[in-house]
């Protein structure tokens, strides 16, 4: 378990790394389409947003009361939900009830485990994290490392 902890730690610093330059940008910038697939970095918050939501309640089994619009979310309130979720699957951590899960696919029913369920969102968060990056680097950004090493090392200053 300390291994999970140590991993949501890193998505946690990594995020909040990303934005320290995200919450600076302009108006423009932030909703600025880089093309249509890849959108924009609004796009990619939306989206972290919405799957990070969709994910703890299907693990909890908490049905929510209401059906979130993330599309209607400010930049700030889209960040702050992302936190408010990563914070609440680190508490499940210590919770043994919330060790698996099942779904259902067409085809078959798959198992995960929470060690697999962490894993799944970490690199989740990467992979749009670093489309934001990206973004972040075309506008001029000067963006910071947010490799898990540089983690460590912050870590143990």
């Amino acid at each position: 378990m300390q291994f999970i902890q140590s991993i949501i730690s890193y998505l946690k610093w990594a995020d909040a790394t990303i934005w320290e330059i995200v919450q600076n940008l302009s108006d423009d910038e932030f909703n600025h389409s880089f093309d249509e697939r890849g959108g924009s970095i609004r796009k990619r918050y939306v989206h972290l947003a919405e799957d990070i939501w969709e994910w703890y309640h299907d693990w909890t089994g908490i049905v929510p009361e209401n059906e979130i619009v993330f599309s209607k979310m400010s930049r700030k309130e889209l960040f702050e939900s992302i936190s408010e979720y990563v914070e609440q699957l680190e508490e499940m951590i210590d919770d043994s009830t919330l060790q698996e899960f099942s779904f259902d696919t067409e085809t078959s029913s798959v198992e995960m485990q929470l060690e697999e369920f962490v894993f799944h969102l970490t690199n989740h968060a990467t992979y749009h994290r670093g489309q934001i990056v990206m973004c972040l680097r075309m506008l001029g950004k000067d963006v910071p490392v947010t490799d898990y090493v540089p983690f460590r090392i912050n870590a143990s200053d």
